[in-house]
């Protein structure tokens, strides 16, 4: 699974930190011997805090974020905590999973020992249970891929030994309830049990037990009337789960970290002795959290993730009748759309209806509540709905259980519940939200509206109707019903996005409304160029990736080259052996799996077809991932038994992948610079009769804003240089709105503008993904020269990242192509042609927070 941009920046971001918490620790380390030689005594200052400050000055960490808030473990050291914000839809766990990832070989350098996972709620845990035991999931693989093929999966009262935790990377899931002292659950997680003996001396080796409760004096003991021996220091300590933990120090991930706040659950995750512990949430606290990163809702916007705008239809006085009537001819019209679309792009979309109702329960029928019976027949008797199309989600009725509903062979198109889908359901075939309880409408649309965001595939597809999320609702006023959803959004991290409802029918204190281009611009024809490919009749286009790109690479060149050197040892091989129950309702899970991979193991034959797919997102001809991947088997089996290979088999697949996905860059890029160079691939503006493949400046934008939203301001007065007037504030994020003031102030700028990720100009390069710049610059000298200025913007803490790169040798290429480049067509007749084009990546340094200012200037004062 590729990582979206915004992930990329997340990860980077977290090795960077930890790089700075490796040194502090290591200097440390150091300094104490360096006093232990001297015979000299001195307090070290903690590492741990040292390198967040560390962080907050080099503009790693955003100066508002704060001082580091302390957690100590039972044994009085420091818990580097951290904090993603990340809003709902922003693939949390995929970003957890390649955090462990990153914390084992980035900071302990070490691939194995225990992730203690622990869940807020019934539904996430089962979701997430399923995704990590899951050996073909993509979370599964990253952990598998971080420990060499050795992990195993565990629940709270599965046994598990010391040698599992030495030699493997154990995944022990737990409820947030077994992490409050005062409960049931955690009673059996700090219980005497027989299940860890290995981790403990035997009970009558007294100085071991001594030695061990020196060490780790927060160990839970028995007492005398648990059968300690009276007298004998220390009582024997509790061959628990509480006290294993201890022991093991675990990396923890905490989902939904905001709801562990209270003293009782930050002291007994502080008493487990973590060594390490990941947040992850979409409204943290930042008096209680280290929010290390921030991801916004735009961010999820402009990498597709969530369907906007959402459209909020809302009825007064009408019948539940009738406001499930017209959510059920907008799934129809949605799902003609999507047959409509798959018949074009072959991707696979099935609309659902979420309904929620006020009674499910079998006794609770009538009363003037909507119960989902009623629901149910009105759909199958009224409307044609297929009885199994139709599925009830309750505490007493779970009919989607096993329902793989992203499934072509699924017929599920409506799902009536309460309130068993508020929380861990993640569908993205979940279009609309429909609202019938008459008693909590309010509260409903706040909690379940993130159920209907998730865009099926991460990719929009076009088609307006099926990039949006639909919510009808009953008896609540318009604005009472918008003021909700946008509350929902504030807890589903999405705030900044509120200005994306749009509302049919009432009064609205969000609009749309069209911006024009100041005065003195209107009129102005301005184009700016695309990247362009020559195709067979010398006529140009738009650059296509998958056929001028990857549909002219040579793959018969590709192979894996490392595979008459690589080490197998390098990729830790060792046999997993796991025994997973669900404890719900007894049934073995995931043993098929493991007995599949014993068995490939034992026999040594290789799952070849699986190696093949797993090079798919990188080799899209399976033909010649079949070769590559024999090859490579042919080269390995003359120096490794085939138990060997299977064993290590894992690590292998990533190794052969991350190998040829560097191959296939490289002659990606130098098949573009060839292209430039040639003439095929142009960067230049065209006329007539390839106007249209410029990209026109609009004479008007549209945009959704609120009552009363604030522009953007230069020393209290709205800014004079943007190309189009007003241009609100909600449009920047921080660093993003001091540049355009910086360059609302600049002598030589004509205007600039704010280009809308994703909706306007994108630049398209030797990879998939496109570049779409944050802001064009339009200068103009007395001498008459013009020039364009394209500038994307990141923090400091980013420089050097994969993604910056990338960018930043696009860019260089673009601009020698525009200078260097023939025109095509009769461009006399456009009216603003820049005579230079120029790209820059502008960082915000980590010394200062001005320091990109005076690159930036140097741009502006040599035009």
């Amino acid at each position: 699974m590729r990582l979206k941009g915004y992930q990329e920046d997340v990860l980077d971001t977290l090795s960077a930190y930890l790089k700075l918490l490796s040194g502090a620790v290591d200097r440390n380390v150091k300094a104490a011997a360096a006093l232990k030689a001297a015979g000299a005594e001195a307090e070290l200052p903690d590492p741990i805090a040292a390198s967040w400050k560390a962080a907050r000055e080099s503009g790693l960490v955003p100066a508002h974020v704060g001082h580091w808030r302390e957690l100590r473990d039972g044994t009085d050291e420091s818990i580097p905590h951290l904090c993603f914000k990340v809003p709902t839809g922003g693939g949390k766990t995929l970003l957890a999973t390649h955090a462990v990832e990153r914390a084992l070989t980035d900071h302990f350098r070490k691939r194995t020992g225990l992730v203690l996972w622990i869940v807020p709620s019934t539904a996430i845990y089962d979701q997430t249970k399923k995704q990590l035991w899951d050996r073909g999931h993509p979370y599964r693989q990253v952990l598998e891929r971080a420990s060499g093929g050795r992990v195993k999966v565990i629940e709270k009262l599965d046994a598990f030994t010391a040698e599992d935790v030495r030699d493997r990377l154990c995944v022990l899931m737990l409820m947030l309830q077994s992490a409050g002292r005062a409960s049931k659950e955690t009673l059996k997680v700090f219980s005497d049990n027989g299940n860890y003996g290995s981790f403990f001396p035997q009970g009558d080796d007294f100085p071991a037990l001594n030695k061990l409760k020196d060490e780790v004096p927060n160990l839970d003991i028995n007492d005398l009337a648990e059968g300690a021996i009276a007298g004998v220091k220390p009582a024997s300590i509790k061959q628990s789960l509480g006290n294993v933990l201890r022991l093991v120090r675990p990396v923890i991930v905490l989902d939904e970290g905001h709801r562990a706040y209270s003293d009782i659950a930050r002291s007994t995750l502080a008493g487990m002795n973590p060594r390490f512990m990941l947040e992850l949430s979409a409204t943290p606290n930042a008096a209680r959290s280290n929010i290390l990163v921030n991801v916004s809702g735009r961010e999820l916007k402009d990498e597709e993730m969530i369907k906007l705008p959402l459209q909020l239809i809302s009825f007064q006085n009408e019948t539940w009748k009738r406001v499930l009537g017209d959510a059920v001819d907008g799934l129809d019209n949605l799902q003609k759309e999507a047959a409509k679309f798959q018949t074009k792009s072959g991707r696979y979309i099935r609309p659902i209806l979420l309904v929620r109702v006020d009674r499910t329960g079998k006794d609770q029928r009538g009363g003037g509540f909507v119960h989902s019976e009623d629901v149910f027949e009105y759909l199958t008797q009224q409307h044609g709905f297929a009885p199994e199309s139709v599925r009830r989600q309750t505490a007493e009725i779970k009919e989607l259980k096993g329902e793989d509903l992203l499934s072509e062979l699924c017929p599920v198109r409506v799902v009536i519940t309460k309130d068993a889908l508020r929380e861990g359901w993640d569908c993205p075939f979940a279009y609309s939200l429909a609202i019938l309880s008459n008693t909590t409408a309010a509260n409903a649309l706040t909690q379940m509206v993130g159920r209907v965001l998730r865009q099926p595939h991460a990719q929009r597809t076009g088609t307006d109707v099926l990039d949006q999320a639909y919510v009808y609702c009953a008896d609540v006023a318009v604005n009472t019903a918008l003021e909700n959803i946008k509350k929902g959004l504030e807890e589903e991290g999405l705030g900044d996005i509120a200005s994306d409802i749009q509302v049919r029918g009432g009064d609205d204190d969000v609009k749309e409304i069209t911006v024009h281009r100041r005065a003195k611009h209107r009129g102005v024809r301005i184009l700016v160029p695309k990247v362009l490919h020559k195709g067979k009749r010398r006529q140009f286009r738009e650059l296509d990736y998958d056929r001028d790109i990857l549909g002219e690479l040579q793959w018969y060149k590709l192979a894996y080259r490392s595979a008459a050197t690589v080490e197998l040892a390098e990729f830790d091989p060792a046999r997993r052996h796991s025994s997973m129950i669900d404890l719900a309702d007894g049934e073995a899970f995931g043993l098929k799996s493991d007995g599949a991979e014993a068995r490939e193991i034992e026999t040594g034959q290789i799952d070849r077809p699986h190696m093949i797919r797993q090079l798919l997102d990188v080799v899209p001809n399976p033909w010649q991932g079949a070769r590559i991947v024999d090859d490579a088997l042919a080269t390995l089996t003359t120096r490794y038994d085939a138990k060997q290979i299977a064993r290590c088999r894992i690590g292998l697949v990533d190794h052969v992948r991350n190998d040829i996905r560097s191959q296939v860059e490289q002659q990606a890029e130098a098949l573009f610079r060839r292209k430039v160079d040639d003439g095929t691939v142009l960067f230049k503006l065209v006329g007539p009769p390839l106007e249209d493949l410029n990209w026109p400046v609009p004479e008007v934008i549209k945009t959704r804003v609120r009552k009363n939203e604030p522009p953007l301001k230069r020393y209290g007065q709205d800014v004079q240089l943007s190309l189009f007037d007003p241009t609100f504030e909600k449009d920047f994020n921080g660093f993003e709105k001091d540049v355009a003031i910086y360059l609302d102030e600049a002598e030589a700028v004509h205007w600039w503008h704010r280009v809308a990720a994703r909706r306007e100009w994108g630049l398209q390069g030797w990879l998939r993904r496109k570049v779409y710049p944050d802001f064009l610059v339009w200068m103009e000298t007395k001498r008459g020269t013009t020039r364009l200025l394209t500038v994307e913007t990141k923090g400091d803490q980013l420089a050097g990242s994969s993604d910056t790169e990338w960018k930043r040798r696009l860019f260089q290429i673009l601009e020698h192509a525009y200078d260097t480049g023939k025109e095509a067509g009769e461009v006399e007749l456009i009216a603003k042609k820049p005579k230079e084009m120029h790209f820059r990546i502008i960082l915000q340094p980590e010394d200062q927070r001005d320091g990109w200012k005076p690159e930036l200037q140097k741009l502006l004062s040599a035009a």
